[in-house]
């Protein structure tokens, strides 16, 4: 069995040593003490507090706990394999017997699941029907995930169980191109001489065998080797690699011959440019086209060079070769170890990448000479990427493989707290760095006790701050005193949690993880100090990053621009936005969508900025919106690909989010294109929109999170932890009510949501999940079409009224330098946008939904909708979807139904509908296309942040007096026009135009009077 502080990995290699344990002096003891916790912190640097489940999966170390599942005598009976992250290994499992695997692609912490026994719950996930962390068990395992021997400890195509204390030499990870069902490894680790086919058996022996005379003189005078030569002779670093095997500077990675054989199509790249020759297993016969080669070393190393298919391949000298190994190789060279650059100068031009990403007429996997039938490992060299042919016959090769196409990411837990401030107690002197240094004295045991205790108090605290939190009470020292007075009483609670974290008491069980137990001390003594901290608690906010507490307001190019966008735009639209007043009416974002990136990433794999689109950089253009007083967005998708097929963020969310913060982004759109068929289940599509809400987190930076998955695996039910918006319908058009077989659902549990959707069908479909929005986290419709040229007046009038009663973020969508004054007098009408803003955070809900005549488009449908606002207001909406204008009617009796019983069913008193309303006509003040013209033209007495609003009927500026301020205010801008009241029990009626909407603010009169209808 392994510890973790005897094996490391490097590069895919993976080292074993041993550790020899003498006895101490006390001072030797203390010194050897601290040296383990700087040790510790470089071999577990990481935070253990968060397990990877809610991450989805990842390539990530993992690790095979053997208590918990004990592996089988015989390796044909049946096993449930299991594996958990990093954090899991030492908060669940720190008592327990593991295996560490290290990185496995595609992975999803299994701990808490049904594949490991409900003893053993994750303490670190979840509970998804409480909501409160741990302990979590017998929840569903991911289905992605793909098991092989290493889970039982077995590895190599020896099978042989891996033990760390005899374990010497370098093993290697194969790259992985098949699962062991599909008769693959499943990335399994090899022993060099089992790839080459010698056998472990062979290897012992030939240790067995007597050192070569030149070696004993080599140790000095001829002599026998002493104990100390012996130790360096067996160091890891300097094993030597069987005859035939390559030189470990030669290649990058390895597929064994499993892989290889499970996917046929690969052996032709065999000493191709970027691949070394195939290294056959001994006890393969060569066809006559291959030839055997002899040990090309020199000194200790292999020469491993690959043969390109321009060279001629021919014998070699079989003066050094092992007898039972095969490969390839070219006449002698200079140079060991060729390098990319001129093995790309040595081939033909027409093979070069852009000649293989090309045509089948230009296929370059043609001109590779087909494979013999032998059985080989293929070694690829760094740049093996750049030398796979991509034509349409080829590629669909590589892509059931995307390492194969792009270097991935492995994922790492963050950096432990120690580890960020860099601080530790060696050669410090403060009170708390002494008593982290005691604390390093302390047995694993008690260590994880102290953590459980910690655990234990942590959450009590929770419970102490909650009151204050939710009141808005300032937490005093006096009450943090008396709190923890009383809460030194609870010493059943504390000795129970101490309990907890020694198990069953029976030390003879544990094992002693030297690595471990430094890590937990150091951790213990953080969190202790964490304990001790000064307590920060937000208040009022329910949004999970505190933004969006009311439905953004900005603009998007998508709509109006689509790809055609570069920073003129932007910042063109940014300054009009300024000078027509819309940034003080609350549009503050400018969002750049899809098309702004290069086609390839940098080294490091983060996204590049179009540079003829953008000479200046993305970072130019973002300094330049913030001088305005404005916001920020981008674009990425949760795809491989953006909807416009370039690089995008799935896999990369790490480096892109911190892309986007270092380019100061306040805003970020993330589509669900390209997504690798990462969707179907909500879980699938939460664990891959978490990632990157997880990675904007990290970079400390506010950023609007703006999920947009169409409203796939249902977002509204599990977004609101990790997003502040989602899209719940497919792409909107500039339509009213045409239907479009593109757009092919017309209720909201579709699994089909398309695009070209109209503003009538995104209305329907959202109507039964109006309420999953709230302050943080809201439905998003999309984009508003006003003023693209679609659609009629009264069309464009409710479209953005409906947006706004139901709370979706107003996104203008149209050319704001060449909007037109209708459309500008619709998109700045100041009392549609006060409802928007409102703050209550409560979506309009729709009363009733009856049928009208049809149109052209055999639509009609007539609809009442209800808002409750702050201060005891009302919205309506008539919306009159029908073929032509209306009278539509609207009692106080249905606005208030809600407000009528109970959800058992009891009364209420009094009732709303019982009193008398004043009814604010909300497009009665609409600007007049003078007026409107006048601003856009700027030939307005002032415009922009200097235009005067006070006393205004039509004009608001919001950065001057927010919009609830406004409403309190009584601001005329924001009420609208009062046009009549309504008495108790009384009905509203207006008249509607076709596909028009009638919009009202209801304020309550001082007292109530006869009922009676009131025409509007």
């Amino acid at each position: 069995m392994e510890n973790r502080n005897e094996d490391s990995v490097q590069n895919g290699r993976r080292l074993a040593r041993s550790d020899s344990h003498d006895s101490q002096t006390a001072s030797e003891f203390i010194n050897s003490q601290l040296q383990l916790e700087a040790d510790a912190r470089e071999a577990l640097p990481y935070a253990f507090d968060h397990c990877t489940q809610p991450l989805g999966p990842l390539r990530q170390n993992v690790f095979s706990c053997l208590t918990c599942n004990p592996p089988p005598k015989s390796t044909s009976d049946p096993y449930t394999s299991a594996g958990v992250c990093y954090s899991c290994s030492i908060a669940c499992h720190g008592e327990h017997e593991l295996v560490e695997l290290f990185n496995k692609r595609n992975f999803t912490c299994d701990c808490g699941t049904t594949r490991l026994p409900a003893t053993s719950p994750c303490t670190l996930r979840l509970d998804p029907v409480t909501g409160i962390k741990g302990p979590v068990h017998s929840q569903p395992a991911a289905e992605g995930n793909t098991y092989n021997q290493n889970f039982k400890n077995r590895f190599c195509g020896c099978e042989e169980l891996y033990d760390p204390h005899t374990e010497k030499g370098t093993m290697f990870q194969c790259f992985g191109l098949a699962g062991e069902s599909e008769g693959g490894c499943g990335e399994d680790w090899w022993h060099p001489e089992c790839i080459i086919g010698h056998g472990r058996t062979r290897l012992r022996a030939k240790k067995t065998e007597p050192l070569p005379e030149s070696t004993h003189e080599s140790l000095g005078n001829g002599s026998e080797p002493t104990p100390n030569q012996d130790e360096e002779e067996e160091d890891p670093g300097e094993e030597e690699l069987p005859p035939g095997f390559p030189a470990e500077d030669d290649f990058e990675t390895f597929v064994c011959y499993k892989c290889v054989d499970a996917n046929p199509w690969i052996k032709r790249y065999a000493s191709s440019t970027g691949f070394l020759p195939p290294v056959l297993k001994s006890e393969e016969k060569t066809s006559n086209d291959r030839s055997e080669i002899g040990d090309n070393r020199s000194g200790n190393e292999t020469t491993g060079t690959a043969v390109t298919h321009q060279e001629t391949m021919h014998d070699a000298s079989l003066d050094k070769t092992d007898p039972g190994t095969k490969t390839i190789t070219t006449p002698p060279d200079n140079s060991l170890k060729r390098r990319a650059e001129d093995d790309e100068d040595s081939h033909d031009p027409t093979q070069s990448k852009k000649a293989k990403t090309e045509t089948n007429q230009n296929c370059y996997y043609k001109s590779l000479l087909e494979p013999g039938d032998e059985t080989f490992s293929l070694f690829l060299k760094e740049d093996f990427r750049d030398h796979f042919c991509r034509c349409a016959n080829c590629y669909p090769n590589l892509r059931k493989h995307p390492q194969l196409l792009e270097e991935e990411e492995s994922y790492e837990p963050p950096l432990s707290e120690e580890e960020e401030n860099g601080r530790g107690s060696v050669g410090t002197g403060s009170l708390l760095d002494r008593g982290e240094a005691a604390l390093n004295n302390v047995d694993r045991v008690r260590a994880i006790e102290g953590v459980m205790v910690y655990n234990h108090l942590k959450d009590k605290v929770k419970s102490f701050l909650q009151p204050f939190a939710e009141s808005g009470q300032a937490v005093g020292a006096e009450d943090i005193k008396a709190y923890f007075e009383k809460l030194r009483g609870d010493e059943q609670g504390i000795q129970s949690a101490a309990m907890a974290g020694s198990g069953s008491g029976n030390e003879d069980n544990r094992r002693e993880q030297s690595a471990n137990m430094a890590h937990l001390r150091i951790r213990a003594c953080l969190l202790s100090a964490a304990f001790l901290a000064p307590v920060t608690v937000a208040l009022g906010s329910t949004s999970y990053n505190g933004l969006a507490k009311t439905p953004p307001m900005g603009w998007d190019n998508w709509n109006a621009y689509g790809c055609d966008i570069d920073a003129d735009v932007l910042l063109e639209t940014a300054e009009k936005m300024v000078d027509f007043g819309l940034r003080d009416l609350g549009y503050k974002y400018v969002i750049l969508d899809d098309c702004w990136q290069n086609m390839q990433r940098s080294p490091n794999s983060s996204l590049i900025a179009n540079a003829t689109k953008f000479p200046d950089g993305i970072k130019a253009v973002s300094d330049q919106i913030h001088n305005m007083g404005l916001m920020f967005g981008m674009y990425s998708s949760a795809g491989m690909y953006t909807c416009a097929q370039y690089p995008a963020s799935l896999g990369h969310e790490t480096i892109n989010a911190q892309t986007f913060a270092d380019w100061g982004i306040d805003y970020l759109k993330y589509d669900n294109c390209y997504n690798q068929g990462q969707e179907g289940t909500s879980k699938l599509s939460f664990d891959r929109y978490n990632a990157m809400s997880q990675a904007l987190n990290k970079t400390g930076r506010p950023i609007h999170y703006g999920m947009c998955n169409w409203g796939k695996d249902y977002p509204w039910n599990w977004a609101q932890p990790m997003a502040n918006s989602w899209r719940m319908s497919g792409d909107v058009y500039d339509s009213f009510d045409r239907p479009d077989d593109r757009c092919p659902c017309t209720t909201y549990d579709c699994e089909l949501p398309g695009f070209h959707c109209s503003i009538m069908n995104i209305i329907g479909k959202v109507a039964p999940i109006v309420d999953k929005g709230q302050p943080g986290a809201w439905n998003d419709l999309d984009a508003l079409e006003v003023g693209n040229g679609g659609m009629t007046d009264d069309e464009y009038k409710a479209h953005f009224s409906m947006w706004a009663m139901i709370k979706s973020p107003l996104i203008m969508g149209t050319n704001i330098p060449k909007m037109t004054a209708s459309t500008y007098s619709i998109l700045a009408n100041p009392a549609v946008i006060a409802i928007s803003q409102d703050s209550a955070g409560t979506p309009a809900v729709r009363v009733w939904n009856r049928k009208a005549d049809v149109d052209e488009y055999d639509q009609g449908s007539i609809s009442l909708w209800v808002m409750a606002l702050s201060g005891g207001d009302y919205a309506i909406a008539l919306l009159n979807a029908g073929a032509k204008e209306l009278q539509l009617n609207a009692t106080l009796e249905e606005i208030f139904i809600d407000k009528a019983t109970t959800a058992g069913g009891a009364t209420r008193g009094p009732l709303p509908s019982s009193k008398g309303w004043d009814i604010y006509d909300l497009w009665a003040n609409r600007m007049d296309d003078t007026m409107a013209s006048s601003i856009l033209q700027g030939n307005a007495t002032m415009t922009g942040s200097m235009m005067n609003t006070t006393n205004s009927t039509m004009l608001y500026n919001a950065t001057e007096t927010p919009y609830a301020d406004g409403v309190k205010q009584n601001n005329t801008a924001l009420l609208g026009v009062k046009t009549s009241s309504v008495d108790a029990m009384g009905t509203i009626q207006a008249t509607v135009p076709r596909h028009g909407i009638a919009m009202y603010r209801l304020r309550a009169q001082a007292g109530a009077s006869m009922s009676k209808r009131d025409e509007l």
